[in-house]
């Protein structure tokens, strides 16, 4: 056995995510099982789970786990660093979780569900893999297929719809039990309705979590949302700002700012309820940084709060890749905004990733012209120009990719 320090991964050691095409530890997992399972007690202790569980006991990274491997090497906080589900216990408690012998888990933390693309937006991040909307664009468009990550997958049913019965997550439940549902847009998709439906005797015992757009708050088809929302001990609705009011139309192609701030406010009359901002951290974000942290401060005063996470994939989108100058500009409008906060703590943990990325010297500018190329053909397509909000980006930009 290896005399490496655990990496204890709370998610990896008692968590499991039903994805489109595969089974994960996590979200951020690459490497799961394809093996399809009907029930989640089969599914969690999958044999090759479990190897990658006794990989991070080891102090091993599973090659699965390169986004918080990458993230750890560049000294930013990894997701695995970040995302915790219980801050109080010690690491022992989520070690001893899984059997040293046979990677198997007694119980778990955190069950996560993909059940479907079905996307209403467009966003600059995003791809067919999760965004139903994108699946038509790249079929109407068929040149955007030379950018990385723009394949159209073919998903018969996501591995989350083969789990039929939710009445087993009772068996799980030792505390509270944290459900994430993620998208494609989860209010747009019947099977999040009927997991809810599934899911109301255990109610009063878990932490539901959505990830959404917030693009609906009120009623879908015959569904209450309110409604169904309530009988939930805890609700965080994560919703997926991705970045300032100032370009977030842009960025978010089918999306209306006004209109998700109208949606939040009207989720916050719940009494259950927790509105959690959300960045994903590309290029734009990380030019962007002190308008999306006041912004979102209008969302929720309480900047505990906010989430950011960061766009690994496709590497076009790393904000590494920006010309020097740029990075430099940016760096420098981030230091005069946190000094002027009074506490920059929690802020600097929000831009940790942009702020690495920008301080970095491997940007590569081949991939920036490339990532000229992928812009330029997506303005096309919407009708839209890029210096419309990024102005100081046209003096660099590569007109001819």
């Amino acid at each position: 056995m290896s005399t490496r320090a655990p990496l204890v991964c709370q998610l990896g050691m008692a968590g499991v995510n039903f994805k489109h095409n595969r089974v994960d530890l996590c979200y951020r997992s690459i490497r799961g099982t394809s093996k399809k399972y009907t029930k989640i007690s089969e599914a969690v202790n999958d044999e090759e789970l479990c190897r990658q569980r006794l990989q991070l006991a080891n102090g091993e990274w599973p090659k699965g786990c390169y986004d918080c491997e990458y993230m750890e090497k560049q000294g930013a906080d990894s997701y695995r660093e970040r995302i915790k589900l219980d801050r109080h216990k010690p690491d022992k408690y989520w070690l001893d979780n899984v059997n040293p012998i046979t990677g198997k888990v007694t119980t778990l933390r955190r069950i996560e569900f993909r059940f479907a693309n079905t996307c209403n937006y467009l966003c600059r991040h995003c791809s067919p893999e999760y965004s139903s909307a994108w699946t038509k664009i790249v079929k109407s468009n068929p040149t955007l297929s030379n950018f990385d990550n723009m394949e159209i997958p073919m998903y018969p049913d996501s591995y989350s719809t083969n789990i039929q019965d939710l009445s087993e997550v009772g068996n799980f439940i030792d505390e509270t039990l944290e459900i994430e549902i993620t998208g494609g847009e989860p209010f747009f998709q019947k099977k999040f309705y009927d997991c809810l439906e599934q899911l109301k005797p255990f109610a009063h015992k878990i932490k539901f979590i959505v990830t959404t757009n917030g693009s609906i708050a009120g009623k879908f088809k015959n569904y209450d949302i309110r409604n169904l929302l309530l009988p939930f001990k805890q609700v965080l609705l994560k919703v997926s700002m991705d970045g300032s009011k100032s370009f977030y139309n842009y960025f978010r192609q089918g999306g209306d700012w006004d209109t998700v701030i109208k949606n939040i406010h009207s989720f916050k009359e719940l009494p259950n309820i927790t509105i959690s901002p959300v960045v994903t951290i590309a290029n734009m974000q990380a030019a962007r940084m002190p308008e999306i942290y006041n912004d979102f401060t209008e969302i929720n005063p309480n900047p505990k709060w906010f989430e950011a996470g960061e766009v690994l994939h496709p590497d076009t989108l790393n904000p590494v890749h920006l010309p020097k100058p740029l990075k430099e500009r940016y760096l420098k409008e981030w230091e005069d905004f946190t000094d002027g906060l009074s506490n920059s703590a929690h802020a600097n943990r929000i831009g940790d990733f942009a702020i690495r990325m920008l301080e970095s010297n491997d940007g590569d500018p081949n991939v920036w012209k490339k990532y000229c190329s992928y812009s330029n053909e997506l303005d096309k397509i919407h009708n839209k120009n890029i210096f419309d909000y990024f102005p100081e980006w046209e003096e660099y930009w590569h007109k001819s990719a």
